[in-house]
């Protein structure tokens, strides 16, 4: 515990300098800190994440050495190193925002849909990103938000405006089959009929709660 010299008052905690005069405190007497480090999910598995990165790097690595090695018309280990990449940015969202799901959930799905797509343009566009992947990840989305919020029994205030964001991208494949753009529907339509259900199922039930969040959140 520090002590101040100058009003005679001991002070708990990290101050440099005493609250009350400002001067700066004795640390002879000092003692551990009462609010103790609380380690983080890092901290935690530091050994397994390093171990982890380990082998990322190593099969990039050989994957290089070996497309060098034996070379093909298409430089296939830079499509591992980018899988490689991909995988580790989503884990890193999903463990930097594991304290709110629905938001968790709805990263995913930007980031998933955004992967797959640039993925489709860098090996010569084929359209699956946005013939099922896309459409297929905010379905998915879209059921494991409704799980959530039923099984953890979240509040509207939680949930509501993570699964309205992602309701409105889940109709924007239907656009895209009305411009062309999809060669499969099916997964489009699926997708785009569950919003229209879910959409209508938020009015119906939590209208109400859904836009005065909206309010909130906008300031409207």
């Amino acid at each position: 515990m520090k002590f101040c010299n100058n009003c005679k008052v001991n002070i708990r905690g990290q101050n440099k300098y005493c609250p009350l005069c400002q001067s700066e405190l004795d640390t002879e007497n000092e003692t551990e800190n009462i609010f103790p480090n609380i380690p983080t999910i890092f901290h935690k598995h530091n050994y397994f994440i390093r171990v982890m990165i380990l082998i990322s790097v190593a099969v990039s690595v050989i994957c290089a050495a070996i497309n060098i090695l034996f070379p093909t018309d298409i430089w296939w280990s830079l499509f591992v190193a980018v899988g490689i990449a991909c995988f580790w940015v989503s884990i890193s969202v999903a463990i930097l925002k594991r304290r709110n799901l629905p938001k968790n959930i709805l990263y995913q799905v930007i980031i998933l849909s955004s992967i797959s797509f640039l993925w489709d343009l860098l090996i010569g566009w084929q359209g699956w990103s946005l013939d099922y992947v896309i459409p297929i990840i905010c379905t998915l989305a879209m059921a494991a938000m409704a799980i959530i919020a039923k099984v953890a029994n979240l509040q509207a205030a939680d949930y509501l405006i993570y699964m309205l964001i992602d309701v409105v991208l889940g109709i924007i494949p239907l656009i895209l089959v009305f411009l062309n753009v999809v060669n499969m529907r099916i997964p489009s339509l699926i997708c785009t009929v569950s919003s229209i259900i879910s959409l209508t199922a938020l009015i119906l039930f939590e209208g109400e709660n859904m836009f005065s969040e909206i309010k909130r959140r906008f300031r409207v």
